[in-house]
């Protein structure tokens, strides 16, 4: 049983170190195709570095922050943040305000090394 239970957690251990690691072809073919990029941290973390070319909107504010930028449901939205956590959030309040084209690029980390790009980084 111990065995087991070391196991399922050297599992899950592992798992979770994927989680937010996997940028789909689908996701770098929106970034590709010009989708707007939006980091969904708190303005701290954004200004302590981010995506080139993308905008902060806190995952709780999301649907407001779009919609009062004027973005349409039908635009396509790739959303980050730093694990992955707070975009499926993000993504799901999307969904389901009616943004038909959104896509979880997960963590910063994994998008970075998925498009091959260095974050932008506040001037010094």
């Amino acid at each position: 049983m111990r065995i087991v239970i070391i196991l399922l957690s050297a599992l899950l251990v592992g798992s979770c170190e994927t989680a937010g690691r996997e940028v789909t072809s689908d996701t770098l073919a929106a970034i590709a195709s010009g989708a707007l990029v939006i980091d969904v941290r708190t303005p701290a973390e954004f200004n302590e570095g981010h995506f080139p070319g993308a905008i902060n909107i806190p995952h709780e504010k999301v649907i407001e922050g779009l919609r009062h930028r004027g973005t349409k449901p039908d635009r396509a939205v790739v959303v980050y943040c730093h694990s992955g956590n707070r975009s499926g959030k993000a993504e799901a309040m999307l969904v389901t305000g009616g943004f038909s084209r959104v896509k979880n690029a997960g963590g910063l980390e994994a998008l970075l090394a998925a498009t091959g790009t260095k974050q932008v980084l506040p001037a010094p």
